[in-house]
């Protein structure tokens, strides 16, 4: 693929090669005055680390454009081809529709607003805007924020009978991790894959467990072959012998049946456990489901199992060593909760 110059855009492209020597700018400049001085694309893109795509991309945008226009449409993150309104109708409509990929983005400007940008400009005003690429939060489509917002009136209550001695509170969940290796994210070097092998295999650990609010690195585990009000009860039991002096325990959980099953609520009727109920549809309101995100980041999501023995030996091991991590857990375990509305966000 050719490119000709005149000796002005010549002149003026080595001036901005100059000048543009520690920018992203830089190549773009350089890639049109090597293929004006006779290199071939293939050349080009190998002798500066691109893609021939990306050259072709150069190439076609100049031809297209001129050179004024090809430098202006190729300036990373340059927002002033956009007026404060149009800012805003961006910003406004990144927060409001779910793009995935920048070149949504790119064509929705080039369709309403009449402003073409390149890819990496774009993602380079986008970050200047303050967006940056993540994962998405998910909410239950029955989040109920009055209901949240009431139920946290309630644990103000609770934990004013702690502050005082009355009682002690901890919040409970079962969780199954399951020995197949989940893919995260890691840091790898550029054009380079970062392989973590993995196991077909569909077995679970079942754990039913409470985490003390006020003391992170204190959880109380039953493992069972399967988490029911029996190895509910049994979970309960443990709190009792950590707790004899009889105080309130407050019990915080969902509204799982097993917590709510007959011959459990008959048991605790003369025992000073409390069970506590969240509204439906409320994860983000149960502090120990942060707790079990941590053990994925922490056990399952970094290491590779080949059989479910050791898959299970280090999930045990991570609670017997629970204090190694009482910084973390401490910081991670706040007690503050954000409300989830589900109506805010259809």
């Amino acid at each position: 693929m050719k490119v000709s110059l005149t000796v002005e855009q010549r002149r003026a492209l080595r001036q901005l090669q100059k000048q543009r020597r520690d920018d992203e700018g830089y190549v773009k400049v350089t890639v049109l005055l090597m293929l004006d001085s006779g290199w071939s694309l293939v050349s080009v893109a190998e002798a500066l680390g691109l893609d021939e795509a990306t050259g072709y991309r150069y190439v076609r945008a100049f031809t297209d454009l001129g050179l004024e226009k090809y430098l202006l449409h190729e300036r990373p993150g340059y927002w002033g081809l956009l007026t404060s309104a149009q800012l805003a109708h961006l910003c406004r409509e990144v927060n409001t529709t779910l793009y995935t990929d920048v070149r949504a983005i790119q064509a929705w400007l080039a369709q309403t607003q009449r402003v073409h940008y390149s890819v990496s400009g774009l993602t380079e005003l986008l970050h200047r805007l303050g967006f940056t690429y993540k994962l998405t939060t998910p909410v239950p489509c029955q989040a109920d924020a009055a209901a949240q917002a009431d139920f946290l009136e309630e644990l103000a209550v609770l934990e004013a009978h702690v502050a005082r001695g009355e009682a002690v509170l901890y919040y409970a969940d079962a969780a199954h991790p399951t020995h197949n290796t989940h893919c995260t994210r890691a840091g790898c070097q550029v054009g380079q894959e970062r392989p973590l092998l993995t196991v077909s295999g569909r077995e679970r650990v079942n754990l039913n467990a409470a985490l003390n609010a006020y003391d992170p690195t204190q959880v109380l585990l039953d493992e069972t072959s399967c988490v029911n009000a029996q190895s509910t009860r049994r979970l309960y039991e443990q709190l009792l012998v950590a707790h004899p002096d009889k105080v309130r325990i407050y019990v915080i959980c969902d509204n799982a049946r097993y917590y709510k099953n007959k011959d459990l609520r008959e048991w605790l009727v003369d025992k000073p456990i409390c069970q506590v109920f969240l509204p439906p549809y409320s994860p983000n309101l149960n502090l120990i489901e942060r707790f079990w995100n941590y053990l994925r980041q922490k056990i399952i999501n970094t290491t590779f199992y080949r059989t479910k023995g050791q898959f299970r030996t280090a999930v045990l091991d991570f609670f017997d060593r629970l204090s190694e991590g009482g910084q973390d857990l401490t910081s991670l375990l706040t007690r503050k909760f954000h409300i989830l509305d589900a109506q805010s966000t259809s």
